[in-house]
């Protein structure tokens, strides 16, 4: 059992890039403004909502994509503390989204939720033909660094043995943050081993 979402590319590049930012304060701490700029143009890509992004939509170019980060700072913009609570992430993609005349639900699972329900929302939302935003923050898995203190995109799910009712059928999920695309275990993902937690974002259109 495997699903991913039809992701854009931005010429050779999958998704978004938070190292392309002009500002180098996005560049450090830019990743919950460039994970609204990619829900918010997979929106428009693949929900119609094409008031949310200025540029070409038949073929997005890096260009115009650097111009919608800056846009998009105004409302998630670095701080020293980084973008640390979802509730922050909600109220300012809410705030850009009213500005251009589109409404998005969004409910915060919090990352005390239990794995299991966490992992039945991400299944629903995938199913859905939509992003899921994560938030991690410390983590005891040095596997997982490339993931600590961060926002990105959860796009796919999948099962990694033949019988998803069996205890090697594990839940994995496709992360995607700086345009590189990973199966992650979601076990080991979501059981951070700390007390500081993040949590998921549930879109509903």
């Amino acid at each position: 059992m495997e699903k991913k979402l039809d992701f854009f590319y931005i010429g050779d590049s999958y998704g978004g890039n938070q190292d392309w930012c002009l500002d180098h304060m996005m560049q450090l701490g830019g990743c919950a403004a460039i994970t609204a700029c990619d829900s918010a143009l997979y929106f428009a890509l693949h929900h119609g909502k094409t008031s949310l992004y200025k540029g070409d939509l038949e073929k997005p170019d890096q260009d115009e994509y650097l111009y919608f980060t800056e846009e998009m700072k105004e409302y998630l913009h670095p701080r020293w503390c980084g973008i640390d609570k979802p509730e922050i992430y909600v109220e300012g993609f809410t705030c850009f989204l009213e500005d251009k005349g589109e409404k998005v639900t969004m409910t915060i699972l919090p990352g005390t939720a239990d794995e299991g329900e966490a992992e039945e929302r991400i299944k629903e939302q995938i199913e859905k033909d939509l992003p899921v935003p994560i938030l991690i923050l410390n983590h005891e898995d040095p596997a997982m660094e490339d993931y600590v203190w961060h926002w990105f995109l959860l796009i796919g799910y999948r099962y990694d043995g033949e019988n998803v009712l069996a205890e090697e059928g594990r839940f994995q999920v496709q992360t995607l943050t700086y345009s590189e695309a990973k199966w992650v275990d979601f076990r080991s993902l979501w059981n951070t081993g700390r007390e500081a937690k993040g949590g998921i974002i549930l879109y509903s259109l």
